[in-house]
């Protein structure tokens, strides 16, 4: 029997002894799983910024995963802008000189070659979309099979329409700007019917059609001259298609970095939520442990509080 004059005493020191249990459970609960709180009741109070920082990583995450599959894209796109450059300068050097000459090979069977080579550049895949191709991801962009032949083939009027109208492009519109950031995007798209390869196309399959051609013959010349400085246009376009990609996908790398950081900045706010500091912990515990040990013995002795012990 407790005295009336210890009983509230003693019912405080037990109710703060069953208070340091509790807390002494949860401190071993944190310290084996690594976690501050077994359920969201226990963080009730965090539970909104804590989901609005797993928000964040989740929405910078995906900007990252469209720049890294953009970004894919773009360097098997470089390589084919940078291939089709290197082989039309290489061809352009030919001008005037090789057109006149019909030594082997002819200037119409370096072209021809060449033509199926800019077209096997421009049906480029990744994965199974044609890089090339703008929105109509399924289908090669080029098809040369309806060009125009013989006389019909000339250096002024454009193939670059669809097959059924005599020009190359089976491809669709240009696609859509990609989201990179929050209030930041990229248009990195470049149809095969680009003004740039339209030309190329063009030049390459008017000499496929009309060679040889004679240096003695003025429409020859003028058509040789007219040809060559169609490909320097062309090429200067090339290289500022294969500039703008380049700057593209740097903003992007920056955004990406951005983006990282961001991540790193919630994830380590989540960890302050969630995550539990092991050596803050034991202490902690320990400091605890020696409490309840001291709660314990000050119950002991109320306990045998009682008017013979205190005559004895």
């Amino acid at each position: 029997m407790n005295r009336i004059s210890t009983a509230s005493e003693n019912s405080l020191t037990l109710y703060y002894m069953q208070l340091n249990q509790t807390a002494e459970q949860n401190l071993n609960a944190e310290i084996s799983t690594g976690d501050t709180a077994q359920t969201y009741s226990q963080i009730a109070s965090q539970a909104a910024p804590l989901e609005n920082y797993r928000a964040q990583v989740s929405q910078q995450q995906g900007y990252i995963n469209t720049i890294n599959t953009a970004s894919t894209s773009m360097q098997t796109m470089q390589l084919s802008l940078q291939q089709i450059l290197s082989q039309v300068q290489a061809f352009r050097a030919l001008l005037p000189n090789s057109a006149y000459n019909t030594a082997q090979p002819t200037i119409e069977t370096q072209a021809q070659s060449l033509l199926q080579q800019v077209a096997g550049y421009l049906d480029v895949q990744d994965g199974s979309s044609y890089l090339f191709a703008g929105t109509n991801t399924n289908t090669p962009p080029v098809n040369l099979s309806s060009l125009p032949v013989g006389a019909a083939a000339t250096l002024t009027n454009s193939v670059g329409g669809p097959p059924s109208s005599g020009g190359y492009y089976a491809g669709g519109a240009t696609n859509a700007p990609i989201q990179i950031g929050s209030q930041v995007s990229v248009n990195y798209s470049i149809t095969a019917d680009n003004p740039s390869f339209e030309k190329i196309i063009r030049v390459l399959n008017f000499i496929v059609q009309n060679g040889p051609f004679s240096s003695t013959n003025p429409t020859d010349q003028a058509n040789v001259t007219l040809a060559g400085q169609m490909l320097d246009t062309a090429t200067q376009g090339l290289t500022g298609l294969s500039g703008n990609l380049a700057l593209q996908q740097s903003q992007m790398n920056s955004e990406a970095t951005l983006h990282q950081n961001t991540i790193d900045i919630a994830k380590n706010s989540i960890s302050s939520i969630v995550s539990v500091n092991q050596a803050t912990a034991i202490t902690q515990l320990q400091s605890l442990e020696t409490q309840i040990q001291a709660s314990y013995s000050a119950t002991s002795a109320i306990q045998k509080l009682s008017l013979v012990n205190y005559m004895g």
